[in-house]
C-alpha cells in the first residue's frame, strides 16, 4: 500500500506542473488574450503590458480552476471506484487532490507571504466551480454555445474586455473547450507514460539485437563462402 500510495501522490504533483505549464509558462492564456484582441480589433486591450500580463495571470487562475475541479469530478472514475464507494476509498482521493492543490500553490510560485491567503481564495474560488460540475456532470465541451452554466465564460469575459462582455463571452466559451481538452488529456496520460518509455526502449533494444542477429548471420554468410572459395583454390590441379 505504501508503494502506490506514493505513486499516486508524484501522479499529483506531476499533475500540477503539466497544467501550469500549459497554461501559463507555455503560454496557452496569453495566446487567448492576444487572439482575441486581434480577432476582434481590440489591440488597446494589450497595449499596456503591465496591464497585459495581470490580464493574463489571472485568466490563467481561471482556467486552472477549471481544470481543478474537472480534475476532482474525474479522481473517482480514475482509481475505479463506484458510485457510494466506501469512505476509505474516498478518501484516497481526497488525499490526492489535496496533494495536487498543494503542488499547484508551489507550481504557481506564490509570494511566502501571500500563499496560505492565495491558497485559501484558490480553494475558495474552485467550490464556485465545484459546485458547477456537480450540477452539470456532463461535459459543457457539448455546449460550445453556453459554456453549460459554466462560470468560467463570464469571469473570464469580465477580466478580457468587459465592454464588449457578449463578445468576450463568446471566445471565452470556446477557450473553455480548449482548456477542459487539454486538462482531460493530461489527466488521462498519467502513469501512462513511464510504461510507454518502457516498451519504446524495449522495442529499440529488440532492433538493435535484430540487427546484431542479422550482421552475426551475415558475417557467417560471408565467411562460410571464403572457406569454401579457399577450398576449392587449395585443391590440386588434375593432370591431363
Amino acid at each position: 500500500m505504501a508503494t502506490g500510495r506514493k505513486l499516486f501522490l508524484t501522479h499529483a504533483g506531476e499533475l500540477a506542473h503539466l497544467l501550469v505549464s500549459a497554461i501559463s509558462r507555455n503560454a496557452m492564456a496569453m495566446e487567448f488574450v492576444r487572439g482575441y484582441a486581434e480577432r476582434y480589433e481590440r489591440r488597446k486591450l494589450v497595449a499596456n503590458a503591465e496591464r497585459l500580463r495581470e490580464m493574463e495571470s489571472r485568466i490563467g487562475r481561471e482556467a486552472l480552476l477549471l481544470i481543478a475541479a474537472e480534475v476532482r469530478r474525474l479522481l473517482p472514475r480514475a482509481f475505479g471506484l463506484p458510485r457510494g464507494a466506501r469512505p476509505e476509498d474516498q478518501a484516497l482521493c481526497d488525499v490526492f487532490f489535496g496533494e495536487f492543490l498543494e503542488a499547484l500553490g508551489r507550481a504557481l510560485e506564490w509570494p511566502l507571504a501571500e500563499a496560505e491567503i492565495e491558497a485559501e481564495n484558490f480553494r475558495r474560488d474552485l467550490e464556485t466551480y465545484a459546485r458547477w460540475r456537480e450540477r452539470s456532470p456532463t461535459s459543457p465541451a457539448a455546449s460550445k454555445s453556453s459554456g453549460g452554466g459554466s462560470p468560467f465564460p463570464d469571469r473570464c469575459a469580465i477580466l478580457l474586455d468587459s465592454a464588449m462582455m457578449e463578445q468576450a463571452r463568446r471566445a471565452a466559451v470556446e477557450f473553455q473547450s480548449d482548456v477542459l481538452r487539454l486538462g482531460t488529456r493530461i489527466f488521462g496520460q498519467l502513469g501512462r507514460r513511464p510504461r510507454q518509455r518502457r516498451l519504446s526502449r524495449l522495442a529499440g533494444a529488440r532492433t538493435a539485437l535484430n540487427r546484431r542477429r542479422e550482421g552475426t548471420v551475415r558475417d557467417g554468410n560471408q565467411l562460410s563462402s571464403a572457406r569454401k572459395a579457399g577450398k576449392r583454390g587449395n585443391r590440386p590441379r588434375r593432370r591431363r
